[in-house]
Protein backbone atom coordinates (compact mmCIF):
# COMPACT_ATOMS: atom_id res chain seq x y z
CA UNK A 1 0.00 0.00 0.00
CA UNK A 2 1.93 2.65 -1.31
CA UNK A 3 -0.83 5.54 -1.96
CA UNK A 4 1.18 7.96 -0.26
CA UNK A 5 4.64 7.74 -2.21
CA UNK A 6 5.97 10.98 -3.18
CA UNK A 7 4.09 12.74 -0.08
CA UNK A 8 6.86 14.12 2.41
CA UNK A 9 5.96 14.63 5.71
CA UNK A 10 8.10 16.78 8.63
CA UNK A 11 7.37 14.72 11.77
CA UNK A 12 7.97 17.39 15.10
CA UNK A 13 5.66 15.51 17.35
CA UNK A 14 7.71 13.33 19.74
CA UNK A 15 6.16 10.38 22.69
CA UNK A 16 2.72 8.94 21.20
CA UNK A 17 0.08 11.07 19.63
CA UNK A 18 1.93 12.34 16.83
CA UNK A 19 4.50 9.97 16.12
CA UNK A 20 1.58 7.01 15.66
CA UNK A 21 -0.03 9.57 13.51
CA UNK A 22 2.75 9.78 11.22
CA UNK A 23 3.63 6.25 11.39
CA UNK A 24 0.12 5.54 10.10
CA UNK A 25 1.25 8.02 6.79
CA UNK A 26 4.45 6.47 6.78
CA UNK A 27 2.79 2.99 6.26
CA UNK A 28 1.12 4.25 3.49
CA UNK A 29 4.46 4.78 2.01
CA UNK A 30 5.16 8.53 2.71
CA UNK A 31 8.42 9.99 3.67
CA UNK A 32 8.37 10.88 7.07
CA UNK A 33 11.15 13.14 8.00
CA UNK A 34 11.40 12.93 11.89
CA UNK A 35 12.55 15.70 13.67
CA UNK A 36 14.42 14.95 16.97
CA UNK A 37 16.31 17.51 19.55
CA UNK A 38 20.06 16.52 20.28
CA UNK A 39 18.40 14.02 22.94
CA UNK A 40 16.10 12.14 20.97
CA UNK A 41 12.44 11.74 21.29
CA UNK A 42 11.43 11.53 24.80
CA UNK A 43 10.31 7.57 23.96
CA UNK A 44 13.90 6.56 23.04
CA UNK A 45 15.38 4.32 25.45
CA UNK A 46 11.68 3.14 26.88
CA UNK A 47 11.81 -0.43 27.24
CA UNK A 48 9.13 -3.20 24.92
CA UNK A 49 9.52 -1.48 22.00
CA UNK A 50 7.58 1.44 22.93
CA UNK A 51 9.80 3.79 20.71
CA UNK A 52 10.26 1.77 17.71
CA UNK A 53 6.75 0.44 17.82
CA UNK A 54 5.55 4.27 16.26
CA UNK A 55 8.80 5.12 14.06
CA UNK A 56 10.04 2.29 11.86
CA UNK A 57 10.38 3.54 8.31
CA UNK A 58 11.18 6.99 9.34
CA UNK A 59 14.05 9.33 9.11
CA UNK A 60 15.44 10.45 11.70
CA UNK A 61 17.04 14.04 11.34
CA UNK A 62 18.65 15.85 14.88
CA UNK A 63 18.12 19.86 14.91
CA UNK A 64 18.77 22.01 17.81
CA UNK A 65 15.73 24.11 17.68
CA UNK A 66 17.28 26.42 20.07
CA UNK A 67 19.93 27.33 17.20
CA UNK A 68 18.82 29.79 14.69
CA UNK A 69 21.01 27.94 12.05
CA UNK A 70 18.89 24.47 12.98
CA UNK A 71 15.56 26.65 12.98
CA UNK A 72 16.61 28.60 9.84
CA UNK A 73 16.82 23.92 8.33
CA UNK A 74 13.61 23.28 9.35
CA UNK A 75 12.33 26.13 7.55
CA UNK A 76 13.93 25.19 4.49
CA UNK A 77 12.86 21.58 5.13
CA UNK A 78 9.34 22.22 5.30
CA UNK A 79 9.43 24.23 2.41
CA UNK A 80 10.06 20.62 0.83
CA UNK A 81 7.26 19.34 2.74
CA UNK A 82 3.23 18.23 1.92
CA UNK A 83 2.69 18.08 5.98
CA UNK A 84 4.01 19.53 8.88
CA UNK A 85 2.67 17.83 12.27
CA UNK A 86 3.99 18.95 15.66
CA UNK A 87 2.32 18.48 19.45
CA UNK A 88 3.99 21.44 20.84
CA UNK A 89 1.93 23.24 23.28
CA UNK A 90 0.03 25.82 21.71
CA UNK A 91 1.77 28.65 20.45
CA UNK A 92 5.01 27.03 20.37
CA UNK A 93 5.07 26.26 16.85
CA UNK A 94 4.61 29.73 16.15
CA UNK A 95 7.79 30.95 17.98
CA UNK A 96 9.88 28.35 16.01
CA UNK A 97 8.72 30.60 12.89
CA UNK A 98 5.86 27.76 11.61
CA UNK A 99 3.31 30.38 12.33
CA UNK A 100 -0.16 29.15 10.02
CA UNK A 101 -1.32 32.54 8.09
CA UNK A 102 2.94 33.32 7.15
CA UNK A 103 3.57 29.60 6.22
CA UNK A 104 -0.02 29.03 3.82
CA UNK A 105 1.30 32.77 2.36
CA UNK A 106 4.47 31.44 1.37
CA UNK A 107 3.27 27.42 0.92
CA UNK A 108 -0.29 27.42 -0.24
CA UNK A 109 -0.34 23.89 -0.25
CA UNK A 110 1.05 23.11 2.97
CA UNK A 111 -1.01 21.00 5.16
CA UNK A 112 -0.16 21.50 8.75
CA UNK A 113 -1.38 19.40 11.76
CA UNK A 114 -1.57 20.53 15.27
CA UNK A 115 -2.42 18.08 18.01
CA UNK A 116 -2.87 19.17 21.72
CA UNK A 117 -4.25 17.89 24.49
CA UNK A 118 -7.39 20.41 24.63
CA UNK A 119 -7.37 21.90 20.98
CA UNK A 120 -5.26 25.62 19.79
CA UNK A 121 -8.68 27.68 21.27
CA UNK A 122 -10.94 27.82 24.29
CA UNK A 123 -10.08 28.21 28.23
CA UNK A 124 -8.44 24.87 28.62
CA UNK A 125 -6.09 26.02 25.64
CA UNK A 126 -2.95 26.30 27.99
CA UNK A 127 -3.57 23.43 29.82
CA UNK A 128 -0.62 20.94 30.12
CA UNK A 129 -1.98 17.99 28.99
CA UNK A 130 -0.80 14.11 28.72
CA UNK A 131 -2.60 10.83 27.95
CA UNK A 132 -3.77 10.55 31.82
CA UNK A 133 -4.65 13.87 32.43
CA UNK A 134 -7.08 14.17 29.63
CA UNK A 135 -8.54 11.10 29.82
CA UNK A 136 -9.32 12.43 33.51
CA UNK A 137 -10.69 15.74 32.44
CA UNK A 138 -12.96 14.10 29.39
CA UNK A 139 -15.13 11.80 31.67
CA UNK A 140 -13.09 8.88 29.81
CA UNK A 141 -11.62 7.44 32.76
CA UNK A 142 -15.27 7.55 34.77
CA UNK A 143 -16.86 5.20 32.31
CA UNK A 144 -14.32 2.26 33.27
CA UNK A 145 -12.41 2.86 35.88
CA UNK A 146 -15.07 2.66 39.29
CA UNK A 147 -14.34 4.79 42.31
CA UNK A 148 -12.95 1.95 44.10
CA UNK A 149 -10.15 0.66 41.44
CA UNK A 150 -6.75 1.02 42.68
CA UNK A 151 -5.49 5.04 42.56
CA UNK A 152 -2.57 3.75 40.74
CA UNK A 153 -4.07 1.78 37.92
CA UNK A 154 -3.88 3.70 35.04
CA UNK A 155 -6.17 2.07 32.99
CA UNK A 156 -5.70 1.51 28.94
CA UNK A 157 -3.00 3.54 26.83
CA UNK A 158 -6.05 4.30 24.46
CA UNK A 159 -6.06 8.28 23.65
CA UNK A 160 -2.91 8.92 22.27
CA UNK A 161 -3.06 6.28 19.73
CA UNK A 162 -6.73 7.46 18.95
CA UNK A 163 -5.83 10.88 18.46
CA UNK A 164 -3.21 9.98 16.36
CA UNK A 165 -5.56 7.83 14.37
CA UNK A 166 -8.00 11.13 14.03
CA UNK A 167 -5.20 13.69 13.22
CA UNK A 168 -4.15 10.78 10.25
CA UNK A 169 -7.65 10.67 9.12
CA UNK A 170 -7.46 14.85 8.92
CA UNK A 171 -4.78 15.01 7.05
CA UNK A 172 -6.33 12.37 4.53
CA UNK A 173 -9.34 14.09 4.32
CA UNK A 174 -6.89 17.85 3.99
CA UNK A 175 -4.71 15.52 0.99
CA UNK A 176 -7.60 15.09 -0.92
CA UNK A 177 -9.55 18.57 -0.39
CA UNK A 178 -5.98 19.71 -1.75
CA UNK A 179 -6.39 17.97 -5.12
CA UNK A 180 -9.67 20.14 -5.52
CA UNK A 181 -8.67 23.04 -4.32
CA UNK A 182 -4.95 23.19 -4.87
CA UNK A 183 -4.98 24.25 -1.09
CA UNK A 184 -3.31 23.09 2.23
CA UNK A 185 -5.03 23.34 5.62
CA UNK A 186 -4.82 23.44 9.03
CA UNK A 187 -5.59 20.87 11.12
CA UNK A 188 -6.72 21.31 14.89
CA UNK A 189 -6.53 18.01 17.16
CA UNK A 190 -7.48 18.01 20.35
CA UNK A 191 -7.51 14.92 22.88
CA UNK A 192 -10.09 16.24 24.94
CA UNK A 193 -12.40 16.66 21.70
CA UNK A 194 -11.04 12.77 20.76
CA UNK A 195 -12.10 11.49 23.56
CA UNK A 196 -15.52 12.51 23.66
CA UNK A 197 -15.62 11.37 20.09
CA UNK A 198 -14.35 8.16 20.94
CA UNK A 199 -17.23 7.59 23.50
CA UNK A 200 -19.66 9.40 21.14
CA UNK A 201 -22.83 7.16 22.03
CA UNK A 202 -21.94 7.48 25.72
CA UNK A 203 -21.29 11.20 25.50
CA UNK A 204 -24.91 11.83 23.92
CA UNK A 205 -26.50 9.50 26.35
CA UNK A 206 -24.91 11.39 29.16
CA UNK A 207 -25.81 14.71 27.90
CA UNK A 208 -29.26 13.47 27.80
CA UNK A 209 -29.30 12.43 31.21
CA UNK A 210 -28.35 8.95 30.64
CA UNK A 211 -25.90 6.25 31.65
CA UNK A 212 -22.49 7.58 30.72
CA UNK A 213 -21.36 3.51 30.41
CA UNK A 214 -23.26 0.05 29.30
CA UNK A 215 -23.20 -0.61 32.71
CA UNK A 216 -23.33 -4.07 34.66
CA UNK A 217 -25.37 -6.46 33.03
CA UNK A 218 -25.54 -10.02 34.08
CA UNK A 219 -26.27 -11.92 30.58
CA UNK A 220 -23.43 -9.79 28.37
CA UNK A 221 -20.87 -10.46 30.83
CA UNK A 222 -17.14 -11.94 31.21
CA UNK A 223 -18.03 -14.95 33.17
CA UNK A 224 -15.83 -17.49 34.86
CA UNK A 225 -15.41 -20.73 32.99
CA UNK A 226 -12.88 -23.71 34.27
CA UNK A 227 -9.57 -22.08 33.60
CA UNK A 228 -10.55 -18.23 32.89
CA UNK A 229 -12.81 -16.08 32.22
CA UNK A 230 -14.71 -15.78 28.63
CA UNK A 231 -16.91 -13.12 27.75
CA UNK A 232 -20.88 -14.20 26.42
CA UNK A 233 -23.72 -12.23 24.97
CA UNK A 234 -26.54 -13.65 26.41
CA UNK A 235 -28.62 -10.69 25.88
CA UNK A 236 -31.08 -11.28 23.63
CA UNK A 237 -33.92 -13.89 23.89
CA UNK A 238 -32.83 -16.83 21.62
CA UNK A 239 -29.08 -16.57 22.44
CA UNK A 240 -30.17 -16.47 26.39
CA UNK A 241 -32.20 -19.60 25.52
CA UNK A 242 -29.45 -21.21 23.55
CA UNK A 243 -27.01 -20.31 26.01
CA UNK A 244 -28.87 -22.17 29.18
CA UNK A 245 -29.25 -25.20 26.54
CA UNK A 246 -25.59 -25.46 26.05
CA UNK A 247 -24.97 -25.53 29.71
CA UNK A 248 -27.40 -27.79 30.42
CA UNK A 249 -29.35 -25.25 32.91
CA UNK A 250 -32.42 -24.82 30.39
CA UNK A 251 -34.60 -24.53 34.12
CA UNK A 252 -33.08 -20.95 34.12
CA UNK A 253 -35.36 -19.78 32.05
CA UNK A 254 -38.07 -20.62 34.28
CA UNK A 255 -37.28 -20.02 37.27
CA UNK A 256 -39.16 -16.55 38.23
CA UNK A 257 -35.88 -14.78 39.72
CA UNK A 258 -34.89 -14.57 36.36
CA UNK A 259 -38.55 -14.26 33.99
CA UNK A 260 -37.06 -11.13 32.48
CA UNK A 261 -34.80 -8.40 31.79
CA UNK A 262 -36.04 -6.62 34.94
CA UNK A 263 -36.14 -9.64 37.52
CA UNK A 264 -32.30 -11.14 36.03
CA UNK A 265 -31.42 -7.19 36.74
CA UNK A 266 -32.95 -7.38 40.44
CA UNK A 267 -30.64 -10.44 41.03
CA UNK A 268 -28.22 -9.98 38.86
CA UNK A 269 -25.75 -12.08 41.34
CA UNK A 270 -27.63 -15.36 41.42
CA UNK A 271 -27.76 -15.39 38.02
CA UNK A 272 -24.15 -14.98 37.27
CA UNK A 273 -23.55 -17.68 40.00
CA UNK A 274 -25.58 -19.82 38.51
CA UNK A 275 -24.00 -19.37 34.81
CA UNK A 276 -20.40 -20.07 36.53
CA UNK A 277 -21.15 -22.94 38.11
CA UNK A 278 -22.23 -24.58 34.94
CA UNK A 279 -19.07 -23.01 33.04
CA UNK A 280 -16.68 -24.01 35.61
CA UNK A 281 -16.99 -27.78 34.44
CA UNK A 282 -14.85 -27.08 30.57
CA UNK A 283 -12.30 -24.55 29.99
CA UNK A 284 -13.05 -21.33 28.64
CA UNK A 285 -11.94 -22.24 24.90
CA UNK A 286 -14.07 -25.75 24.61
CA UNK A 287 -17.15 -23.28 25.64
CA UNK A 288 -16.16 -20.86 23.03
CA UNK A 289 -16.19 -23.39 19.98
CA UNK A 290 -19.58 -24.47 21.32
CA UNK A 291 -21.42 -20.63 21.68
CA UNK A 292 -19.71 -19.61 18.00
CA UNK A 293 -20.78 -23.00 16.60
CA UNK A 294 -24.47 -21.72 17.60
CA UNK A 295 -24.20 -18.20 16.88
CA UNK A 296 -23.58 -16.74 20.25
CA UNK A 297 -21.22 -13.98 20.65
CA UNK A 298 -18.21 -15.14 22.79
CA UNK A 299 -14.84 -14.83 23.28
CA UNK A 300 -12.62 -16.27 25.71
CA UNK A 301 -10.63 -13.69 27.58
CA UNK A 302 -7.15 -13.73 25.61
CA UNK A 303 -3.57 -11.95 26.85
CA UNK A 304 -2.49 -8.96 24.49
CA UNK A 305 0.25 -11.40 23.19
CA UNK A 306 -1.92 -14.39 22.71
CA UNK A 307 -4.44 -12.15 20.70
CA UNK A 308 -1.62 -11.12 18.35
CA UNK A 309 0.46 -14.01 18.12
CA UNK A 310 -2.85 -15.94 16.55
CA UNK A 311 -3.17 -17.81 13.17
CA UNK A 312 -5.59 -14.66 12.83
CA UNK A 313 -3.62 -12.20 12.98
CA UNK A 314 -0.58 -14.16 11.91
CA UNK A 315 -2.30 -14.97 8.52
CA UNK A 316 -3.46 -11.12 7.77
CA UNK A 317 -0.02 -10.45 8.44
CA UNK A 318 -0.73 -7.63 10.32
CA UNK A 319 2.49 -7.61 12.34
CA UNK A 320 5.70 -7.01 10.85
CA UNK A 321 9.01 -7.10 11.83
CA UNK A 322 11.51 -3.95 11.91
CA UNK A 323 15.26 -3.94 12.51
CA UNK A 324 16.36 -1.95 15.54
CA UNK A 325 19.02 -0.89 17.41
CA UNK A 326 17.60 -3.38 19.67
CA UNK A 327 17.14 -5.48 17.58
CA UNK A 328 14.09 -6.95 15.53
CA UNK A 329 10.83 -5.50 16.74
CA UNK A 330 7.56 -6.80 16.12
CA UNK A 331 5.54 -3.74 14.60
CA UNK A 332 1.74 -3.18 14.24
CA UNK A 333 1.06 -2.52 10.51
CA UNK A 334 -1.99 -0.61 8.95
CA UNK A 335 -4.91 -2.02 10.24
CA UNK A 336 -6.79 -1.97 7.03
CA UNK A 337 -6.30 -3.71 4.04
CA UNK A 338 -6.78 -3.08 0.49
CA UNK A 339 -8.59 -5.96 -1.64
CA UNK A 340 -6.13 -8.07 -3.32
CA UNK A 341 -3.11 -5.71 -1.33
CA UNK A 342 -0.92 -6.62 1.09
CA UNK A 343 0.45 -4.65 3.98
CA UNK A 344 3.33 -2.98 3.04
CA UNK A 345 7.20 -4.06 4.29
CA UNK A 346 8.48 -2.03 7.16
CA UNK A 347 11.67 -0.31 7.04
CA UNK A 348 14.32 -0.50 9.46
CA UNK A 349 13.45 2.00 13.02
CA UNK A 350 16.17 5.06 12.42
CA UNK A 351 18.71 5.81 14.85
CA UNK A 352 19.23 9.09 16.38
CA UNK A 353 20.37 11.19 13.63
CA UNK A 354 21.01 8.57 11.43
CA UNK A 355 19.71 10.69 8.25
CA UNK A 356 20.58 14.26 9.59
CA UNK A 357 23.10 14.99 6.77
CA UNK A 358 21.78 12.60 3.89
CA UNK A 359 18.48 14.92 4.22
CA UNK A 360 20.12 18.29 4.90
CA UNK A 361 22.75 17.48 2.45
CA UNK A 362 19.78 16.90 -0.29
CA UNK A 363 17.96 19.60 0.41
CA UNK A 364 21.01 21.93 0.13
CA UNK A 365 20.47 22.89 4.11
CA UNK A 366 24.57 21.95 4.84
CA UNK A 367 27.37 24.30 5.04
CA UNK A 368 30.59 22.73 4.03
CA UNK A 369 32.05 23.26 7.59
CA UNK A 370 29.32 20.57 8.43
Amino acid sequence: MNILEGIRVIDLSHALAGPFCTHQLALLGADVIKIEPPVGDDFRGRPHGRFESVNAGKRSVVLDLKSDGDRDALLALVATADIVVENFKPGAAEKLGLDWTDLHSTLPRLISCSISGYGQTGPLRDMPAIEWSVQATSGLSDCYLGPETDSMDLGIGILDPFSGYVAFSGILAALYAREKTGRGKRIDVSMLDSALALQSANTTSALLGGPPSHGRRPTMARYRAGDRRIFIAGISQKWLEKLCTLIERPELLQDERFADGKMRDRNAEDFVEAIEAALSKRPAEEWEQLFVAAGIPAGMMRTLSESAGSDQVRQRGLIGEAFSERGIIPIVRSAFLFEGEDRRSLAPVPALGEHTEAVLQSASLRSQEH
